[in-house]
Parts: structure tokens; sequence; C-alpha cells
């Protein structure tokens, strides 16, 4: 059995440079709004828990404006995938269009910063939902505050939600996503209204007020990395798309998803920092000097519930693609029935993804550090660059290629060449992307480096502690 799970293991590693073609999500029966809701669901319940962090930390002018950047990019990078998308309407993954536009190469990079996400996003996800449930009430005592009991409780959820196969099965869930996100922002904008800070800081317009200026920098790049994560439409566009009644329709679900995203960066957040100021938690709810937060206080478990049900669907989003990509490797000719058996092979197919997941919440010292630099290796890149590099060399050539291999008889909708405008933009979100990169990888290095900045280490807990960062006397 080993040697078989070993075995399949291989496979889907090598399987990331070699030309393998998922399936389309099924059904092209989705309205645009649905596809909006989906693109929304998959980051935003998370990020809204750190919407104040970052304008507290970038400063309420200065977060809005660099949020309303890099979502505007990440909107033009969606726009550009859909654009190659409905030119190409045979791909079905962003590494297809890679493999389209640049061969083989732009296959192995777009599945690199795709599946990377995917697969390093996942432990992450697990150990938000352990943390939201921990935080429900005063928590279960049995478990004396040790997080991985939490996760070992949610573990059977998690890998039940990475069942559902298709883009299309989980519209519904993604309603209640959505639901879901503005109660938790309803939570924080009572708590602000209700509960004052102690130790309140007010925040400036720019930046923070951190005496440390390296410090203050480094905790301004945090709060931009949050935006860059909030909001990540490239990551499912052309699967999506693959869904849609009408394709070219997924333009309206970009743009309401990204306004969606933005809306809560300028109500929620300003809201929040003018009442409690600037120092508050990368997640609001580990804010100190707030009682709202208290252990059994209403509002801290009301919004721990919404939480955890929120981010078990973030979960299941991210793994639709992941495990369709490991169906295909394993088992090409998969029926893909309902019955018994078809599901115990399914369920067989993404228990890889799902015990790697699980090894990694336990064995990393900080699932924090591993988001961080998940975040810079893959979102900027994916959401921007790839887009926007793509985009140009599709576009920027008449005689590329991709655009000389199909029959004279085929439809294939006919492209304009790329005026000033369309190369100016393309030119700015390539821009943005790589301010982004780094942005997010000066956020990434400095909380490592910086001891005052960076995160609880260790690995463990309670009477099985194998490694801590803090001696354990003063733990």
């Amino acid at each position: 059995m080993l040697r078989s799970m070993s075995s399949r293991i291989r496979d889907l590693v090598l399987s990331a440079v070699r030309p393998v073609r998922v399936p389309d999500m099924e059904g092209s029966k989705m309205g645009w709004m649905q596809a909006g809701f989906i693109l929304f669901a998959f980051a935003a319940p998370s990020a809204i828990c750190g919407v104040p962090y970052a304008i507290g930390m970038a400063g309420l002018a200065g977060g809005v404006l660099l949020c309303a950047i890099i979502t505007a990019a990440s909107v033009k990078g969606a726009l550009m995938l859909l654009q190659m998308k409905i030119l190409f309407p045979e791909c079905s993954t962003m590494s297809d269009l890679g493999l389209r536009v640049m061969g083989r190469k732009g296959q192995i990079w777009g599945n690199i910063i795709q599946l990377g996400n995917f697969c390093l996003f996942m432990p992450c996800a697990m150990r938000f939902c352990a943390l939201a449930l921990q935080g429900v009430g005063n928590g279960i005592p049995y478990f004396e505050g040790c997080t991985d009991y939490y996760v070992l409780t949610i573990a059977v959820v998690c890998l039940l939600t990475t069942q559902v196969r298709t883009f299309t099965n989980t519209q519904i869930l993604s309603g209640l996503s959505l639901l879901l996100t503005f109660g938790l922002g309803a939570v924080q904008i009572v708590a602000a209204y209700k509960y004052e800070k102690h130790d309140k800081v007010p925040a400036q317009w720019f930046g923070n007020p951190t005496e440390n200026v390296m410090d203050g920098f480094i905790k301004a790049m945090g709060g931009i990395t949050i935006a860059s994560w909030a909001y990540v439409p490239s990551f499912l566009t052309v699967e999506l798309t693959s869904c849609m009644r009408n394709p070219e329709d997924f333009r309206k679900s970009i743009l309401l998803s990204g306004a969606l995203i933005f809306a809560f960066f300028v109500i929620l957040g300003p809201w929040v920092v003018v009442r409690w100021g600037f120092d508050l938690g990368e997640v609001i709810s580990i804010t100190s000097g707030v009682d709202a937060w208290a252990p059994g206080n209403t509002l801290n478990t009301v919004f721990n519930i919404m939480q955890l049900m929120a981010v078990f669907i973030s979960y299941m989003l991210d793994s639709v693609p992941l495990g369709r990509y490991c169906q295909k490797v394993f088992n090409p000719e998969f029926a893909d029935t309902w019955s018994i058996s078809d599901n115990l092979k399914y369920l067989s197919y993404t228990l890889p993804t799902f015990l790697l997941a699980l090894f990694l919440c336990f064995a990393l010292p900080s699932v924090n550090v591993l988001l961080d630099f998940t975040t810079a290796f893959t979102v900027p890149w994916s959401t921007q660059i790839y887009p926007a590099v793509l985009y140009w060399r599709l576009f920027a050539r008449e005689d590329h290629p991709a655009l000389l291999d199909s029959s004279p008889s085929e439809s294939v909708p006919q492209r304009k060449n790329m005026t000033l405008r369309d190369k100016l933009l393309v030119a700015a979100t390539l821009i943005v992307g790589c301010g982004n990169f780094a942005i997010c990888l000066t956020k990434a290095v400095g909380y490592v480096s910086i001891a005052e900045l960076r995160p609880p280490m260790q690995i463990g807990c309670g009477s099985w502690l194998i490694w801590s960062s803090t001696p354990k006397e003063s733990m």
C-alpha cells in the first residue's frame, strides 16, 4: 500500500511538468452571478478577517489606495486570461493557455504557480479552520489549547469537502459563503461600535506610527500583502469559464467579485481602524485590548462559527481544481459517476494532497510563514505577472504560432492588434505584479528575520511538544 501511495505521489509531481489535460469542470450551466460569488468566496472569508489590519498598517488612505491598485491589476489580469480563454475555448486550465501561447515552458510555469498555490494553501486553510473552532465558546477543555488536536477534529470534514468534484456543484455553498462573509464584516462593525480598545493608538493616513522605522515598514508591507491574496480571480478564471453558459459573461463575474472585495476595504477597514486604532491583529479576533474577542464572548463565538463555516468552503473551492488534476493524473479514464465505487476511487485520488496538507499542519513550525512565502511566490505571479506575459506574447506578434495552427475552416474569434492603450494596461499590470511580488517577499522575509515580528513557532504541543522557539520556562 505504501509503495502504491508513493508511486501515485511520484506521478503527481512528475505530471506537473508533463502535458496533462484536466477535464472541463463540467456542466456549462453556471450564470455569471454564481461564478462571481465563487470568485469572491475563494479567498474573501479569510481576507475579511484581516482587512482592518491591512488598513491599519498601510494607513487609512494608503491602505485603500494600494488595495485599489492591486485589485484593479488582478481584475485586469483575469480579464486578459478570459480573452485568451475565449480565443482558445479548448483550454481548461491556466497552464493550458500557457502551453498554447508559450509552449512547454508556459505550461510548466502555469502549473507551478497555480497548483503550487493550491497545494500549499490547503494546510493554511486547515489550520484556519482549527483556530476558528478553537475560538468557539471557551474551546474544548480536554484539548488544553493545543491547536493540533483541533486540526485532527476538523480533518475529516476537510477531506469530505474535496469530493464535490466540479465548480458547478459548489454554487449553493458559495452563496452561503457570501452571506457568511458579510456576516463576518457585520460582526466586526458591531464589535467596533460597542467595544473600545483599551490601548488604542490612532492610525495615520499613510503608513503606521510604529517607533522602529524598519518594523513599521515591514508591517506596512504585511498590510499590503493581505490585499494581494484577498482577491485572486486568475486562479479560477479559465476553470470557471469552462462552466459558464455564456463564457463572455464571465467579465461581469470578475467585475462583481472585484467590486465586492474592494467595498470591504473601503467601508469595513477604515471603520474598525478609526474606532480601534492601527495596532490590530492580522486576524481581527486576536486583537488585544478589545473585550469583544475575549473567550466566551457572544460576538467572538458567533464570529468564529461563521469563520469556521466560510473557511471550510474556501478549502473546498481550493481543492476542486487540484482534485480534478490529481484524478486526471491517476486515472484519465475515470467514469465520474456517483456510484460507491467511483466515490471511493475519487477519494483515493484526492488523498495524497490531503495527507500532504495534514502533514504540513503538524510538521511546519508556523503555517503563517508558509502562507507568507506561498503568497509571495504564487499570488502576484498568477494574478498579474503570468497573465500579462501571456497576453503580451500572444497579441504583440501577428505571426505567433498559437494563432496559426488552426485550420481556415475553424471558427476562431478574430483578434485586433494591440493599441497603445492595451500596451500601457498590460505594462501597468506587469509592473504592479512585480511590485506586488517584492512587497509580499519583503513581508515574508521580514517577519521571519526580525524577532519582534516573528510569529510563534513550534512543532507539537502539550505533553508531546517537539520543538518551540519560546523557552519552556517562559511559555
